[in-house]
């Protein structure tokens, strides 16, 4: 076929590739998630990334570039979950009264924790160490978030700045821990939290 020529480009086959594509990116990040979150960054392989995902060799550099490209893709779609449903009970928060709204947040975390222990568990290998990765959530997610949870909360309890930070801290472990530490939960009151 000459270059004048080009072949005609079949829409379908485009959007199978794009399917492929998009599955194989969703796998990986699918098989990351617990990854980094029990194991944490440094102690977990791209190798061992692709054979959790059941992908090919060289699928996680295809797709992501590299192993910290690839860490903040899994980070941005653990907050995306967090961060979406979270601007939403803000939203309803206008429409309820102060203490309704601020119980409506708390049971908000609690519940998306019981859902998602994976976050409060990747938070527990990244929140406690120096590193390019807490710098990421923080700047790209945690802030952001903290911010506007802080606008509410102070102005409904009369926190001052440094009130807050030690509210936040209280009121993410008191709806994370019994999810995150399920193991130690079941074995210390013979219960399973529930989800």
């Amino acid at each position: 076929m000459s270059l004048s020529h080009p072949e005609p480009v079949n829409p379908k086959r485009i959007r199978r590739v794009q399917e492929r594509t998009e599955v194989a990116r969703a796998s990986l990040i699918s098989a990351g998630v617990p990854l980094f979150a029990e194991k944490g960054f440094d102690a977990v392989s791209v190798r061992d990334i692709e054979i959790a995902a059941e992908v090919k060799r060289g699928m996680m550099a295809y797709h992501f570039g590299d192993k910290e490209t690839f860490w903040k893709a899994v980070a941005d779609f653990t907050f995306e979950q967090i961060d979406a449903q979270r601007d939403l009970r803000l939203d309803m928060m206008k429409d309820i009264s102060d203490r309704e709204g601020l119980a409506l947040m708390i049971r908000f975390y609690v519940r998306f924790y019981a859902q998602h222990p994976e976050l409060s568990r990747l938070m527990a290998q990244e929140a406690r160490q120096e590193s390019w990765r807490i710098d990421y959530l923080v700047v790209t997610h945690i802030r952001p978030g903290s911010m506007v949870l802080e606008q509410h909360v102070r102005k409904i309890l009369n926190l001052s700045a440094r009130e807050f930070a030690h509210w936040y801290y209280i009121m993410l472990s008191a709806s994370a821990t019994i999810f995150s530490f399920e193991p130690e939960c079941k074995r210390l009151f013979r219960l399973q939290p529930k989800k």
